[in-house]
């Protein structure tokens, strides 16, 4: 069983485990404190007195640890963290919106780089998830659907409860998704669905703004349906076309078909794995389309309808801003 029984257990776990993270050495920790706390009223509630504190302790020292960090803090040392709100919420239908200012810290990592070939092997000299100092940033370690995983909290969340799951982290598998692992995640979806209501799990492979070359997926808890979840798209049945080809794929075996495929075309693609379905967009790789400077990137996230915004101005576009954006990715 993942991570706890309840969604109240679990969002206590989650807020209890941010809490003790902050100490004034751990820079990453408190970025990380700091991004999570943004996503929900009673996290910031909660979190805000001991992140004043620790801040200010921060400001006493010259911060020290990995460059992304220190690059980080460097710049929230220059503006202070009193600036940065909780996130904002807001629609362009059908599409939603989160303004999210404080991702505009986050390092770019492999998603900076231009799409070339989905299989690249696994770097021990890039980031990956066996760092040392990333042992402060694991919510839970066990076992389920027969695979040993590491799940982290997301540095820069954007999602709701946003979490990462490394399969067999010891193994420094790289960003390339297999049949089995394929097939042991779709059922880690839908049986912790049961238990957490709303909880899913998504995927970008190499070259569709995967950060990460090591095996990992993204959690989330969003009982609220995704915009390409929408009985109105036909790849759910309804007659509307969605701005970009998307399949929604009811078993392991037919998901995969359609993947293996992708893998062949060497074609970057995203997923999102719900409860009942497998949802699989191929797009156009990074780097090989032009983004506005209004958006950071174009994963997962966007593909399924939910665009993240650092400039609160960008919410007062019309949506066919966003769709024309989701259609520049057509593969």
């Amino acid at each position: 069983m993942l991570f706890t029984t309840s969604p109240d257990a679990f969002k206590t776990r989650f807020a209890d485990g941010l809490q003790n993270m902050l100490t004034p050495d751990g820079l990453g920790a408190f970025i990380l404190v700091l991004a999570n706390s943004m996503q929900d009223a009673g996290l910031r509630e909660q979190l805000a007195t001991p992140l004043r504190e620790t801040f200010a302790q921060l400001q006493q020292r010259k911060p020290d640890g990995p460059v992304d960090d220190v690059a980080t803090v460097a710049a929230l040392l220059k503006t202070g963290i009193e600036i940065f709100s909780g996130w904002e919420h807001a629609r362009a239908e059908p599409w939603e919106l989160v303004i999210n200012p404080l991702r505009s810290l986050r390092p770019a990592r492999v998603s900076s780089e231009v799409f070339s070939e989905l299989f690249q092997p696994f770097a021990a000299d890039k980031f990956h998830f066996n760092k040392p100092f990333l042992r402060p940033e694991i919510l839970w370690e066990g076992t389920a659907e027969g695979m040993n995983l590491r799940v982290f909290y997301n540095k820069f969340p954007f999602a709701p409860w946003h979490t990462l799951i490394v399969p067999e982290p010891q193994a420094t598998l790289p960003q390339f998704l297999t049949q089995p692992y394929h097939e042991r995640i779709m059922a880690l979806a839908a049986s912790t669905a049961t238990y957490l209501p709303g909880f899913g799990i998504a995927f970008n492979s190499v070259g569709a703004y995967a950060s990460v070359n090591q095996l990992h997926f993204q959690g989330f808890i969003r009982p609220s349906r995704f915009p390409v979840e929408a009985a109105q798209w036909q790849h759910n049945g309804g007659t509307q076309a969605y701005p970009l080809h998307c399949w929604r794929a009811d078993s392991a075996q037919a998901a995969w078909e359609i993947i293996a495929a992708l893998h062949q075309a060497n074609q970057p693609y995203n997923l999102l794995y719900r409860a009942e379905s497998c949802y699989i967009l191929p797009r156009k790789g990074q780097g090989t389309v032009s983004l506005p400077d209004w958006l950071q990137g174009i994963g997962w996230h966007e593909l399924c309808g939910v665009f993240n915004l650092v400039d609160r101005s960008a919410a007062t576009m019309h949506s066919t801003v966003f769709s024309d954006q989701l259609s520049l990715l057509t593969a």
